[in-house]
């Protein structure tokens, strides 16, 4: 199967309702198809998407609709159970807060997973306030010292992007022995090309910036809601001061995002320092994501 062949069917359902969490777009489910085989079934008039490795399967989303159907959500779990080799891989993933009330506490559990970051795109934007000294700081130290270039993502940057993204991981790896950062930073290694390569098809949004000619970072996002757009990744050069903070700034300012109110950055991957620099650009909402599994 053509995952490709699935944005329609997958967009049709999303857009039955408004969403926050970043796992509620068909690029958030493409960008991990070298991890699972993804089927997709309607049930009860929901679309139900599993998600299937050699561990077992589970339920990537909750059932999409315009409500959830608690038919499908039985018979998704039935479904899990038949296929599972342990219990506990059966569960429903991204559940977002709006959405614990179709999962009654007498039947199913939850588990909070993390926080969604999320900023208004004008603060990122503008930089103003003593809220955002030391973010202003090291935009404008990262202009004064670097010819710097903020461009559009083309196809014949992504060797380019990869290379840098060769040259970060290398960094922090050997900076980092969290083994669970260390596994996102394995696992995204066969995520950003595939997103690259058909960004087209996806609905992306690519920038680039080049330091002296040479590409030193890249970010790509794509809409959430009319309101929210999100930051699916974003990897810059970490010798190059300030550059991050540069490339976020001029992401939030781009002319592709002027009427998105919101921007969603995902979350901390449950590491502190990921965490507090997420807090240090001020955001206005904490979006909570939840595991739901059944009782036995």
């Amino acid at each position: 199967m053509d995952l490709l062949e699935k944005k329609s069917l997958v967009d049709e359902y999303l857009q039955q309702n408004p969403h926050r969490l970043s796992a509620f777009s068909f690029i958030n489910i493409f960008a991990w198809k070298n991890f699972f085989n993804f089927r997709f079934e309607v049930i009860d008039k929901n679309l139900c998407i599993f998600a299937e490795n050699d561990l077992g399967c589970f339920l990537y989303l909750p059932p999409l609709g315009k409500t959830i159907s608690a038919k499908a959500v039985q018979e998704c779990f039935k479904i899990m159970g038949q296929k599972n080799k342990t219990s506990g891989m059966s569960r429903i993933e991204n559940v977002h807060e709006q959405q614990l009330r179709f999962f009654p506490e007498r039947v199913y559990r939850s588990f909070l997973k993390g926080y969604e970051y999320c900023y208004y795109r004008g603060d990122i934007a503008r930089l103003k306030g003593n809220a955002f000294k030391s973010q202003r700081a090291l935009y404008n130290y990262c202009v004064k010292n670097y010819k710097v270039r903020y461009l559009p993502f083309e196809p014949s940057m992504a060797q380019d992007c990869r290379t840098l993204y060769e040259r970060w991981a290398k960094n922090r790896l050997h900076k980092h022995k969290d083994e669970i950062y260390r596994h996102m930073i394995e696992e995204n290694r066969q995520v950003h090309p595939p997103v690259m390569e058909f960004y087209q098809s996806l609905g992306l949004v690519g920038r680039v910036v080049e330091v002296d000619g040479e590409v030193k970072g890249y970010t790509f996002g794509y809409p959430l809601s009319s309101a929210i757009f999100c930051v699916l990744f974003e990897i810059v050069d970490l010798e190059v001061k300030g550059l991050a903070a540069y490339i976020f700034r001029e992401f939030c300012a781009d002319r592709a995002l002027s009427n998105y109110k919101f921007i969603n950055v995902m979350d901390d991957f449950a590491m502190e320092d990921v965490k507090q620099t997420k807090l240090s650009f001020k955001p206005v909402m904490l979006f909570p994501s939840y595991s739901i599994t059944k009782i036995s």
